[in-house]
């Protein structure tokens, strides 16, 4: 698939799940070795950015020399690890997902890649999901937002949200809890 990035965020410390999310066990790898499997070879060169904490910059770029790796204050926000990727990425139209939303199916981005709108999201059972695909514009808006403050969430209510149905629930996966 080209033409769009994938921007994960995975700098968390993972206070609430007992460790970062990250680097828990997820089949034979980890989640972030997991979504590093899944990209490889469906996106073009360069378009996977991945929000680190910078103590891990040697064992990501060991796990994939292909995405890119940008370091993020582990204990800021969501919100500014989502700017410090934005900020280090080509302005393209973009997926957004956390570490903990292993969305593995393929059908899914490309079938969000097809829809029209500034921000997409997909719909399973009524309730949206994971990932969102937000145009170059409205990241440049969320560029703007205040990283104390703002939520990516509170933001898109404030957006025309285009919702596109999808055959999986695999969208509202989080793997947030403790283990």
């Amino acid at each position: 698939m080209s033409g769009a990035r994938v921007l994960l965020l995975a700098a968390g410390r993972g206070r609430r799940a007992g460790g970062p999310k990250a680097w828990r066990p997820h089949g034979d790898t980890t989640l972030l070795g997991a979504h590093l499997r899944f990209f490889d070879g469906f996106l073009g060169p360069g378009a996977l950015s991945v929000s680190i904490q910078e103590e891990w910059r040697a064992r990501c770029a060991a796990l994939s020399p292909k995405a890119v790796w940008v370091a993020a204050d582990p204990d800021a926000s969501p919100l500014s690890s989502l700017q410090a990727l934005n900020d280090a990425s080509p302005a393209v139209r973009s997926f957004v997902l956390h570490v903990d939303m292993p969305v593995f199916e393929r059908s899914v981005y490309r079938t969000l890649s097809q829809a029209s709108g500034d921000a997409v999201a997909p719909v399973h059972d009524g309730r949206r999901g994971h990932p969102v695909l937000l145009s170059a514009s409205i990241m440049a808006e969320i560029a703007r937002l205040d990283p104390k403050t703002g939520r990516l969430d509170a933001f898109l209510k404030t957006k025309t949200v285009v919702e596109v149905a999808v055959a999986t629930g695999a969208i509202h996966l989080n793997m947030n809890e403790a283990l």
